[in-house]
């Protein structure tokens, strides 16, 4: 059973009446911020406005896009940027787990391979994923395949 991610914002009016209806919807992104040596999965939330109905997807494009210049001034940073922006190829949650599917974006991050790069690398997805109710768990691959993703990080796909 594939869940369908359905949230309306409404504008409501002095009087109660519906004013307007506006289809996004406020979602976290995380990024670290600072020197991240002492605690590698250290990261904080920024608020984006993502379309509804697939916040999921649109949180994690807008994760992708990195920090804004405004943000990144103010010492937010982490793995993604402009390079990696468009590299989401799908987004699928069945039964509490999300499957987040990327266009294989590791040759711009070679030192995420490291123990303390991909913490940083899987705080900023997990976080940004788990924020969701209807997501218990969050597994992720290159082109289709869990194994590339979680073997660029040295550490082993997921069951299931």
């Amino acid at each position: 059973m594939l869940l369908v991610f359905v949230l309306v914002a409404a504008t409501v009016g002095a009087t109660g009446s519906r004013a307007a209806v506006d289809d996004s919807v406020r979602v976290k992104v995380y990024f670290p911020r600072g020197a991240t040596s002492v605690r590698c999965d250290r990261v904080f939330a920024r608020t984006r406005a993502v379309r509804a109905p697939r916040i999921l997807t649109g949180a994690m494009r807008a994760l992708l896009r990195g920090p804004t210049a405004a943000e990144r001034a103010k010492g937010y940073g982490g793995w993604f940027s402009s390079r990696t922006e468009g590299r989401l190829r799908n987004v699928s949650v069945d039964r509490g787990i999300a499957r987040i599917d990327f266009e294989d974006f590791s040759p711009l991050m070679p030192s995420a391979s490291s123990s303390c790069g991909s913490a940083l690398l899987l705080a900023q997805l997990d976080r940004t994923a788990l924020q969701f109710a209807t997501v218990r768990r969050a597994v992720y691959s290159f082109g289709g395949s869990t194994q590339a993703f979680y073997e660029w990080l040295q550490r082993s796909p997921p069951a299931g």
